[in-house]
């Protein structure tokens, strides 16, 4: 159960084992459809599943954060070995090949740091189910578009099964995620987007604009508590969407503007896929770019009005 706390934005106790019904569902849907499940996936599943096991037993009872990071670098790093590997840094118009040992560093970093930051975003009603469906569902189109019919196949699974889940997670919920789901969807997140990059179905630049109001959020408040001279370790509720919450705007009409959010960055990914156009695709990232600062920018200013009042 989780039970509140003062960083809690619910207030009665709830069940956080919604993760593993979620789990349970994903791995059935690959059984049933396992003639368009990639032998990569099934490769390093079990790999990634130890890593959400760690996350049931710390559910239960509280794993040392060194611990858990731990077995999450050595996981990524066999998964790197593996074959889902960064070899070149892409954005329109522009390949760089990068050593096979930055490759190898750049993938753990960004695999582990996708774990983590799921897990730090899970913590408003329907927010992670809502991100998790708009996402891979995004993923499952480019799939499809590109003939790839176990990337498209494999995101619908996730799809499906997070639906379920969603019913029950919506505000006010009866349920959360808990450790298991954030860990497994954080890491399916860094998994998808390392598979579309060296598959060539899309590159990891678009798959991260799918995710971008988790990734934007979560990097930024860490960067503003580190310069705080802050415990980035320690739990908070300086989150965007935390803030929002506290300052007045509730779960429905913050959950609303984070799911607008979603669909324009979903939008905008596919708009960058079908673009042909390198000066398109440059002068729609300036346009997107500035409209996240703007989001962020006006996000801070009016939850710290409504703070201060």
């Amino acid at each position: 159960m989780d039970i509140p706390n003062h960083r809690s934005l619910h207030d009665t106790p709830k069940p956080r084992t919604g993760g593993i019904a979620v789990l349970v569902s994903i791995l059935l849907g690959f059984f049933l459809l396992q003639q368009y499940v990639d032998s990569l996936i099934l490769t390093i599943l079990p790999y990634a599943l130890l890593v959400v096991g760690i996350a049931f037993v710390d559910d239960i009872i509280s794993i040392s954060a060194f611990w858990r990071l731990l077995l999450q670098f050595i996981v990524a790093f066999v998964i790197a070995l593996n074959g889902l590997v960064f070899d070149a840094v892409t954005l329109p118009g522009i390949e760089i090949p990068i050593p096979s040992i930055l490759g190898l560093i750049v993938t753990v970093l960004f695999i582990v740091w996708m774990i983590n930051l799921y897990n730090f975003m899970d913590g408003m009603d329907g927010f992670s189910g809502g991100m998790t469906i708009i996402g891979f569902g995004t993923f499952a189109i480019m799939g499809f578009i590109k003939g790839d019919m176990s990337f498209g196949f494999v995101n619908l699974i996730v799809v499906a099964s997070t639906l379920g889940f969603l019913v029950f997670n919506l505000p006010p919920s009866k349920i959360f995620l808990g450790d298991v789901g954030a860990t497994l969807f954080g890491m399916f997140v860094a998994l998808f987007i390392l598979w579309a990059d060296t598959k060539n179905i899309f590159s990891a630049w678009i798959g991260i604009i799918v995710f971008l109001p988790f990734i934007l959020d979560s990097t930024v408040t860490l960067f503003k508590r580190t310069l705080r001279g802050e415990k980035v370790w320690i739990a908070h509720c300086s989150h965007y969407y935390q803030r929002l919450v506290l300052s007045g705007w509730g779960h429905k009409k913050t959950l609303i503007l984070e799911y607008i959010g979603m669909l324009v960055c979903s939008l905008t990914s596919l708009a960058l896929f079908y673009l042909n156009s390198i000066m398109l695709q440059i002068s729609l990232l300036i346009l997107f770019t500035l409209l996240c600062v703007t989001v962020l920018l006006y996000i801070d200013k009016i939850t710290s009005l409504k703070m201060s009042d």
